[in-house]
């Protein structure tokens, strides 16, 4: 973990990646039909942020997105990305800019459908004349890594379109960018591979460091970035910050200033950054029934999201079993008060949350006995919790080093010497290092694993 002086920059300290200074653009200048889509605009954007773009469609935001990349040629202002201004370039210093800068990410794709995959993702390679054996194991190795290596010779109108948005990923980062440009990439998917995919550019930012710019009109998205700009008739009417870092950098937070948390608290704060150190006790309990419901949950609106949190922040607040009443309420229809879902999707929803408040409640429970003397302690925390993810993510173990090797893993997080990235990664390796369990997977349950670590907390 970086000490507080390195996650908690000054704002004057940091040095932007891309700065947009009086940005306007301007279409049909002079015309009856002129149009002005983007109006005075300035904005800086720091290496690793994780940006989104947000407003209706017609309000800027891809012309803002394509002016960054240097493929808006109306533009006024300067364009400052990684201390060259794009705006004042040649068109050949454009292009090699765009190739070595960034990668581009488009809703509609855009791969070559004569061409095979893995022809595809070569390209940016081809452009910067790599040699022939460094793209193709290059492009090989991307395919492997975002799960489409299989359809490297297919055809792109033989892959279902979450599967040509991995491939379209793949070529966008085949030049290894510092900045990814994503314009609307999941909109022509359908809701489950848009939160693969977007779980995979989320990825990009948490993992490899990449600077993202997502444009996107969907809500849904905004809690993803570290920033949003809202937008609206050209211009920028709004930023949100949603990062606790990001907001401690801009308000100018020095080392000494920075809040002081307890190492549990701090672990947590990485993963749910909405915490803040003087919402312990009772206070925090809104905030952990959030974290349950959105795990469990997608395609709520707000108001059955708060109905439905009210209902776990009762549950906890009891701290006793009560899943007939949540299913009751889940059924209920809406006239009455409840959500109105059909009794099927109810009980699977109900059964979901109450299992994953069982398991809270077990870990708060081990650890008041652990600190009574009264239980093996962490060692049986850990071995609950390994059971528990599973069969919660359907996993099998195949001898009993692995066990003792998920188990060493989850006693690390349970006594906060690691965070949940550092989990994730050691669920992953091999042994004896880890139980080798499949990446993703590994991934999921280290995610899953915060939420109980968030749910057993008590301030």
């Amino acid at each position: 973990m970086p000490e507080a002086e390195k996650t908690t920059p000054k704002a004057e300290d940091i040095k932007p990646i891309i700065e947009v200074n009086r940005l306007s653009v301007t279409y049909f200048m002079g015309r009856t039909n002129e149009v002005k889509a983007l109006q005075d605009v300035s904005l800086k954007i720091y290496p690793g942020e994780f940006i989104i773009f947000f407003g209706p469609s017609g309000c800027g935001k891809s012309t803002l997105l394509y002016s960054i990349a240097g493929l808006e040629t109306h533009t006024h202002g300067d364009i400052i990305v990684d201390g060259k201004n794009v705006a004042k370039m040649k068109k050949n210093e454009v292009a090699e800019f765009r190739q070595k800068k960034t990668g581009m990410i488009f809703q509609a794709f855009y791969l070559i459908n004569s061409l095979s995959v893995v022809k595809n993702v070569v390209l940016p390679q081809i452009a910067i004349q790599a040699e022939r054996i460094t793209r193709m194991a290059k492009a090989k190795k991307l395919l492997e890594h975002f799960g489409v290596s299989t359809q490297a010779d297919k055809l792109p109108s033989e892959l279902s379109g979450g599967q040509q948005q991995r491939v379209a990923i793949c070529r966008a980062l085949m030049n290894d960018p510092q900045i990814v440009l994503a314009d609307e990439p999941v909109g022509n998917l359908d809701s489950k591979s848009s939160r693969d995919v977007m779980e995979l550019i989320g990825e990009l930012n948490t993992d490899q460091h990449k600077t993202i710019i997502l444009v996107t009109h969907d809500p849904s998205h905004l809690n993803l970035a570290h920033r949003v700009f809202y937008m609206k008739d050209g211009k920028i009417v709004d930023i949100k910050v949603n990062n606790a870092i990001t907001a401690a950098a801009e308000q100018g937070w020095g080392a000494k200033e920075a809040p002081s948390v307890s190492k549990e608290l701090e672990l947590l704060i990485r993963t749910y950054s909405g915490i803040a150190p003087g919402q312990l006790g009772g206070l925090l309990i809104p905030f952990k029934a959030k974290q349950v419901v959105a795990e469990v949950l997608t395609g709520m609106s707000a108001e059955e999201l708060n109905k439905i949190e009210k209902q776990v922040q009762q549950m906890m607040l009891s701290s006793l079993e009560d899943k007939e009443r949540l299913v009751s309420f889940l059924d209920r229809p809406a006239s009455e008060g409840g959500i109105e879902l059909d009794k099927r999707t109810a009980l699977k929803l109900g059964e979901k949350i109450e299992r994953v408040l069982e398991e809270i409640r077990v870990l708060q429970k081990e650890e008041k006995e652990q600190k009574e003397g009264k239980v093996r302690g962490v060692d049986k925390q850990a071995s609950e919790a390994r059971s528990y993810l599973l069969e919660t993510f359907n996993a099998d173990l195949h001898d009993q080093k692995q066990v003792q090797a998920m188990d060493k893993a989850l006693v690390q997080r349970l006594t906060n010497k690691i965070d949940k990235d550092q989990l994730s990664f050691l669920l992953h390796q091999p042994l004896p290092a880890g139980p080798d369990l499949d990446r993703r997977i590994a991934r999921k349950m280290a995610k899953h694993f915060e939420l109980l670590m968030l749910g057993k907390f008590s301030g």
